[in-house]
């Protein structure tokens, strides 16, 4: 079959009719930008130049007729001090008074390190420039400088002002007016040659889409070209293809009809990989949570029980990695892997991903480094989260198969595009056993690995590198490889990314202050105790509730628990919250529909409410926002997630020290209702000592006080009471401001101590 698309012509190498037309009226509008910046510049100066001028002849008029009186009295250090007040005119380098007969009579210099006017005589007699007149006033340009003579007049001229002034700074504004008129001009002609560029983009574009219309016709068998020319010549032409493309059309409805079968079932398999991950993401949280919380909060495991529950959590992880995986590649094969980029710190990111990956994957006889060069940028505007995920399938790779030697990152730039981005070069190297010349392929395929046995002996999904080669083609990058079997591969691949000066601040959230009535200010400054925070939590699985329960008791946050959206609804008409975390998935009322109805409401309409969610997918968190809520957090989720999104919405967080209640949320609560009972009756205890000035008494009271805050983690506050304490020591009244300071901080405290023991 003859090839029906013709091959290029040599026309491709002519200069194009849009480069001409922009070419002329880009050099027409480069004409008149510099005309105008010669003459708006040129008149500019000459207008600062006389107005600075006439200044110094101002300066100079000024200086003659006050030091008139003064030379006839001939008090010559009136005269001298007269010239020393022109020290503000900043241009006047010298100024003389010289008599008649060209005697200098008083003269002063800028001079010292100051740079201010200062006597210095450095001769007797100044002639006057020849031709000068005595009568009148006279400018003389020297180049660098000019000279301004006035005449001192009393009945007759009795004397001279000469004044010398430096140019360099009206030099140096003139270049800076030559400067600006140029970015005034560029600005200027910016729109018109702009609007010129669109215009002749414009038609050379209907004809480059025309074109290519015609060629891709008959290959693509009735495609139809919707947008109309708006030339007449071209819109003949336009209809003329489509006649010609409408009689393929026929022969295309079957392939299209094939085609929409293919993307529901497509559809429908992203659908269940999606719910599947997240019936399996549910229950992990509650199993590496708890597990988590175990590990790090009980002291009475035996060495075989905690062994165990380690391996848990580490068979929990893996399972989670599995599930990321295989949802990843989910979307790379639906087409909705996505990259999202934010300002994040680089080195930061590289290191805490070295670090971790390191921990999961030490061995004894392999070393590994991290080098980043002096040169990589702090902050850059990339996907942070994809970015680490590439250089953690690499590292991790290498260390799995990596037994003996070392194992390393290098991260270094290699080149900058104009100081506004960076290319920056990763490179992952090993000594393990290599890969083979026929794995070097099929490694970068979904579910495979170098040799049939790997799976078995290393596990692993076979989407690692899968993966992190889709993500690195959807950054503008691609992934290389060197490897010899028995010596070791590298892997390297170069990102550019735009640079940023420093990461932006999260914005206050003056919603959550106002509900805790925890100011900024206040909260900011040592000596403060912590508001209480009220928290409603809408979650149905038992198994997360136990786990959220733990996280909050351990930050200090007392909370309450709704089964589904309908409940928490209700739990909000009963009492107030500070803040909502809200999941996604359950009965009778989702969270979704739940945040609607809540932010419906005018009293709840700035209530913070966080997603709590399995989904894990981008749409997930649109769906979070286009509902009202402030953010979401993806299940499993850790502590210090949630003690982020505390921190993001303006909260000061006081973790409690479980350690000091043996880990038992029921002791912390008993003990929080104990000390709260008892702070009015020590406040009434110390009231008396102090006003019967019973120091040392005071003291042990305040000692008391102290050690019930350390015992709750209000460790600031702590530090404020030893300062009392320290103050009553030595037998010191305390100021009636620490006195009020400390009565209002111990009615915050009885509230957070009330609400704890709920």
């Amino acid at each position: 079959m003859p090839n029906l698309i013709p091959p290029p012509s040599s026309s491709d190498r002519q200069t194009s009719l849009g480069q001409q037309l922009l070419a002329l009226g880009g050099s027409m509008l480069l004409v008149l930008t510099l005309a105008f910046t010669w003459i708006n510049t040129s008149t500019q100066s000459a207008e600062m130049r006389k107005v600075f001028e006439k200044q110094a002849k101002a300066l100079a008029f000024n200086l003659a007729v006050s030091s008139a009186s003064h030379l006839l009295e001939r008090d010559f250090t009136l005269v001298e001090n007269l010239l020393l007040k022109a020290n503000g005119f900043t241009d006047l380098q010298q100024a003389h008074v010289i008599n008649a007969q060209g005697k200098v009579l008083a003269q002063v210099k800028r001079d010292g390190p100051n740079h201010s006017l200062q006597s210095h005589y450095e001769f007797h007699a100044m002639p006057l420039p020849h031709g000068w007149q005595p009568t009148q006033t006279q400018l003389i340009d020297t180049g660098p400088q000019i000279m301004v003579i006035e005449p001192i007049e009393a009945g007759e001229t009795i004397g001279t002002v000469v004044l010398m002034f430096d140019l360099i700074d009206i030099e140096t504004k003139q270049r800076l007016l030559l400067v600006r008129n140029i970015v005034l001009a560029a600005v200027l002609a910016a729109p018109a040659l702009l609007a010129l560029w669109l215009f002749i983009r414009k038609t050379s574009g209907e004809l480059i889409e025309l074109g290519q219309f015609a060629q891709n016709m008959v290959k693509k068998q009735g495609i139809q070209h919707p947008d109309e020319p708006t030339s007449r010549e071209l819109l003949t032409l336009h209809e003329t293809l489509n006649w010609a493309s409408a009689a393929l059309a026929r022969q295309n409805d079957a392939l299209l009809d094939a085609k929409a079968k293919a993307d529901k079932s497509n559809a429908l398999k992203s659908q269940f990989v999606a719910n599947m991950s997240h019936e399996i993401r549910t229950p992990l949280n509650g199993i590496l949570g708890l597990a988590d919380v175990l590990l790090h909060s009980s002291n009475n495991l035996d060495d075989k029980s905690r062994k165990n529950l380690h391996l848990i959590h580490l068979s929990a992880e893996h399972l989670l990695r599995v599930v990321n995986d295989i949802l990843d590649f989910s979307k790379i094969d639906a087409n909705r892997l996505d990259i999202d980029p934010e300002p994040f710190a680089l080195t930061e990111a590289i290191e805490a991903m070295f670090n971790t990956v390191c921990s999961a994957y030490t061995k004894p006889n392999v070393s590994v480094l991290l080098n980043i060069h002096a040169g990589v940028p702090p902050y850059v505007l990339g996907d942070k989260a994809r970015i680490v995920q590439v250089l953690s399938n690499l590292l991790s790779n290498a260390l799995k198969f990596t037994h003996h030697g070392e194992v390393s990152v290098n991260v270094h730039t290699t080149s900058r595009e104009q100081a506004s981005a960076a290319r920056i070069h990763f490179v992952v190297s090993d000594t393990g056993m290599g890969i083979s010349k026929a794995a070097r392929t099929e490694i970068f395929k979904a579910f495979s690995q170098a040799e049939p046995g790997t799976a078995r002996k290393y596990g692993g999904t076979g989407l690692g590198l899968t993966i992190t080669q889709r993500l690195l083609e959807l950054m503008g990058s691609h992934i290389d490889l060197w490897s010899e079997e028995g010596t070791g591969s590298q892997f390297s691949f170069t990102l550019t990314l735009p640079l940023i000066k420093k990461l932006p601040t999260q914005p206050h959230t003056p919603t959550a202050m106002s509900q805790t009535n925890n100011p900024p200010s206040a909260s900011e400054q040592p000596g403060f105790v912590s508001t209480p925070i009220r928290v409603l939590v809408a979650e149905d699985n038992m198994v997360n509730q136990t786990f959220m329960g733990h996280v909050l008791t351990q930050l200090g946050v007392s909370f309450k628990f709704a089964e589904d959206g309908l409940l928490a609804i209700s739990a909000l008409r009963e009492e107030s919250f500070d803040v909502v975390f809200m999941d996604m998935h359950m009965p009778n009322m989702g969270g979704l529909e739940a945040c609607k109805n809540i932010l419906a409401n005018p009293e709840h309409t700035n209530l913070p409410i966080i997603g709590l969610t399995a989904d894990a997918i981008a749409d997930t968190r649109e769906a979070c926002m286009l509902a009202g809520m402030r953010d979401y957090v993806a299940k499993p989720f850790k502590r210090s997630d949630i003690e982020l999104v505390f921190k993001n919405l303006g909260f000061r967080i006081r973790p409690i020290p479980m350690q000091n209640f043996d880990h038992d949320r029921e002791l912390l609560k008993n003990s929080a209702a104990l000390i709260a009972a008892e702070l009015p009756e020590l406040w009434d205890t110390f009231s008396l000592q102090i006003r019967e000035s019973q120091w040392m008494n005071a003291k042990r009271t305040v000692h008391t006080l102290k050690g019930h805050c350390k015992l709750i983690g209000e460790v600031d506050f702590a530090d404020f009471l030893q300062t009392l304490e320290t103050t009553l020591l030595a037998g010191t009244p305390p100021n009636p401001s620490d006195l009020a300071h400390l009565q209002n901080n111990l009615v915050t405290l009885r509230k957070r101590l009330l609400s704890l023991g709920q």
